[in-house]
């Protein structure tokens, strides 16, 4: 095993000491800005997922287990207790490949953090907007930086950040929010790396992907709430170099990206947002024959083929042929570079609609996706973690002619990011599909104002249960 090891080997530590001791007052106002990014995006993610076959699924169970109702079910009318709201909602906030995502350490926090951050502030109902912001910034900002430590190996080596990484996450935000000493915040953490999980042979047709983000969020409340009672966790689960979460899920990691510029430089500046509903890998291909497509004029019908030339992580995550599933499953073609590719090219989009069920065996999109050739390009290769998206691309036309387009990051990358605007017109798109305009106005608001909220938490809960019909 490879293992770069740099600075204070109390990584663990330090990261606790950190977030026990970060105040509202540490916040600048483009870190609080991220954090109401995150939670509405995340929202409008969960509203529009919960009708998903996977969403519905794990809420029935929750259902059948019959806890206390204390939490919303978003985008639905029944509530759950606070693990299972938790639950469900993770796993509608990261049901359609639409929501957030943190590119070097591979991982969406939005649907492992909101959805515990939100479920406790319903249940204790007096925490106000500030202690909401600063608790989804110390999840974002642990959670980012633990991935950061095993990215990508841990991907290549088989396993899913989101169950992961997102774990560590909600964890430290349940931490910060019930007021964890750094003892029990080391054990909480330790805790959350005993329930680390997730894998990535899902992505190639199982519902199973949708709900390691619900788990991930669900986990890190029991993580936090066991080391409040005095349950304690491995105190050193990162740096530990047999059966710590590094040594244990990579083969190569390095502990100082958990620690560097802690405190200055804020991971959750680097979180970035999904412009189409596929996973974030193709997205950069997804754009460049966007453009390639805008600018030329060209129709897909008449692409005689595609070349991709790309880095190793894009090509492993999802440069592999489209063949779906039987029967269909969405999954299957949202983590696919060729399908995703195919339906931006013959209708100018990778978004919802793009993912049907009728469309996963269309054969005029699988005979297109069947001329997408994906390579390893080695100099986009051998670019930085910022860059393991970079792509570039050639079309040839039946006709012969040929257009080109490099594209190296992708739509929503921190270094490409997507104007607010954009992004408040997604959020109104997604949940207007399920819950009233009324609701959709007042949960924007609310978010909008979060700093100045006293107790906002029934409010949300309230309209992100204002089910149409």
């Amino acid at each position: 095993m490879n293992i770069n090891v740099t600075g204070n080997p109390a990584t663990t530590r330090n990261l606790a000491d950190f977030a026990v001791g970060l105040r509202y007052e540490d916040l600048s106002p483009g870190v609080i800005a991220m954090a109401k990014r995150c939670i509405l995006d995340s929202f409008g993610c969960g509203v529009f997922g919960a009708q998903t076959p996977w969403t519905q699924a794990v809420t029935r169970v929750v259902n059948q287990l019959g806890q206390a109702q204390r939490a919303s079910a978003w985008g639905q009318k029944g509530k759950a207790d606070v693990l299972g709201a938790s639950f469900i909602n993770g796993t509608s906030a990261q049901g359609f490949e639409l929501d957030d995502c943190h590119d070097q350490s591979m991982s969406h926090y939005g649907a492992g953090v909101i959805p515990s951050v939100m479920a406790c502030a319903e249940d204790f109902g007096d925490v106000s907007g500030k202690d909401m912001i600063l608790a989804v910034v110390a999840g974002f900002e642990l959670g980012t930086r633990i991935g950061n430590t095993v990215s990508p190996s841990a991907f290549h080596t088989g396993f899913h950040p989101c169950g992961l990484t997102s774990t560590f996450a909600s964890a430290a935000a349940i931490g910060k929010l019930i007021k964890l000493d750094t003892d029990q915040y080391v054990s909480s953490l330790g805790l959350a790396g005993s329930q680390a999980a997730g894998l990535m042979a899902a992505q190639f047709g199982a519902m199973a992907k949708r709900f390691h983000s619900g788990k991930a969020s669900q986990n890190g409340i029991i993580a936090a709430y066991c080391a409040r009672e005095g349950l304690t966790g491995v105190r050193d689960v990162l740096e530990a170099e047999y059966g710590g979460f590094c040594s244990s899920y990579a083969r190569d990691y390095d502990l100082s990206w958990a620690t560097k510029g802690l405190g200055k430089d804020w991971e959750i500046l680097k979180n970035g947002f999904k412009r189409f509903s596929s996973l974030a890998s193709s997205q950069t291909s997804a754009e460049a024959l966007r453009i390639i497509r805008e600018k030329h004029g060209i129709r897909g019908e008449d692409v005689a083929k595609v070349d991709i030339g790309t880095t190793n992580m894009v090509f492993v995550h999802c440069g592999w042929p489209y063949k779906p599933m039987d029967p269909p499953e969405t999954i299957a073609a949202q983590m696919n570079l060729p399908y995703t590719g195919a339906v931006m090219l013959l209708e100018g989009d990778a978004f919802i609609d793009q993912y049907q069920t009728a469309k996963l065996t269309d054969p005029k999109i699988m005979d297109l996706a069947d001329r997408f050739t994906v390579t390893v390009d080695p100099e986009l290769d051998a670019m930085g973690k910022d860059e393991m998206r970079a792509v570039r691309v050639t079309v040839t036309m039946k006709d012969g002619n040929v257009y080109k387009h490099e594209q190296i990051y992708r739509p929503g990358h921190f270094k490409n990011p997507i104007p607010d605007t954009a992004l408040q017109a997604k959020f109104r798109d997604l949940a207007g599909r399920v819950i009233s305009t009324e609701a959709v106005e007042r949960i924007q608001n609310i978010v909008g104002n979060l700093d100045r909220e006293v107790s906002p938490a029934a409010a949300l809960g309230s309209a992100l249960q204002d089910v149409r019909g």
